[in-house]
């Protein structure tokens, strides 16, 4: 490939940088620029134009925004996004919403997790805000199966890490079955929400128009839906001996 014919693989190929930049950007807090997000993929993406073989039967595409997502994902994890009081707090919510549930024998109201951690309900709204980075991590397996997952598709799939296995003390299926039963004890709010945003690949704009509510609310209420899931499966960690960082 000489210099011209490279220039044009990657000038034709930015659009897959802003689609991955934006799916990834939409998900992490305030401070960290979009525009910063799509430098660091342009340089994945070149790396991808480089390093492409033909002959080993993977579209182009699809091999470029795996390299494009590693490289933004890599930059994040450098940048370190989330502070340890961030960290800390994310934490408190996930362990109030699965004591509340138990405690009430249902999914608790964000007003009521609210007052349980002694916050306003702006204030719990603000830290979902803030909070918009953590990672969907295994609950991918129950939205969809990734060995389904088309070329266009995974341009626009949200994968937080790269991970070979979704747990390391349950089987693929039974995690997949456990989550699956999880997103559906959900309220109706937060599992359509997780629906139209993960599996119909609509963004949080168009979500929100479908449902009537602002863009900032339907991103707290994906927040609330996977913070309520993590403290249900970190529960289950537990409960089997296994530290919360092999699952989550």
């Amino acid at each position: 490939m000489n210099k011209q014919e490279f220039e044009k693989c990657v000038l034709d190929n930015l659009y897959i940088v802003k689609i991955i930049a934006s799916k990834l950007y939409a998900r992490i807090p305030s401070g960290i620029e979009l525009e910063d997000l799509v430098h660091t993929g342009i340089l994945g993406l070149i790396d991808a134009v480089r390093k492409y073989d033909p002959t080993k039967g993977t579209r182009f595409s699809t091999y470029a925004s795996l390299r494009i997502k590693g490289a933004i994902l890599d930059e994040l994890r450098n940048l370190d996004w989330a502070s340890r009081s961030l960290r800390r707090k994310i934490k408190e919510i996930e362990q109030a919403f699965e004591a509340l549930e138990i405690k009430l024998d249902r999914p608790p109201k964000e007003e009521e997790v609210a007052e349980s951690l002694g916050l306003p309900l702006s204030v719990f709204q603000k830290l979902l805000n803030e909070s918009r980075g953590v990672g969907i991590g295994v609950f991918r397996i129950a939205l969809e199966d990734e060995t389904n997952i088309s070329d266009e598709k995974m341009l626009n799939y949200y994968m937080d890490e790269d991970r070979s296995s979704p747990a390391l003390f349950m089987e693929k299926s039974e995690m997949k079955d456990l989550i699956a039963s999880f997103i559906n004890e959900l309220p109706q709010k937060e599992k359509l929400v997780l629906n139209l945003y993960h599996l119909e690949d609509l963004n949080l704009k168009e979500v929100g128009k479908i449902m009537a509510l602002t863009e900032s609310r339907i991103s707290q209420i994906r927040t609330a839906a996977i913070l309520r899931l993590r403290g249900k499966l970190a529960d289950v960690a537990r409960k089997n001996g296994v530290s919360t960082r092999e699952v989550l």
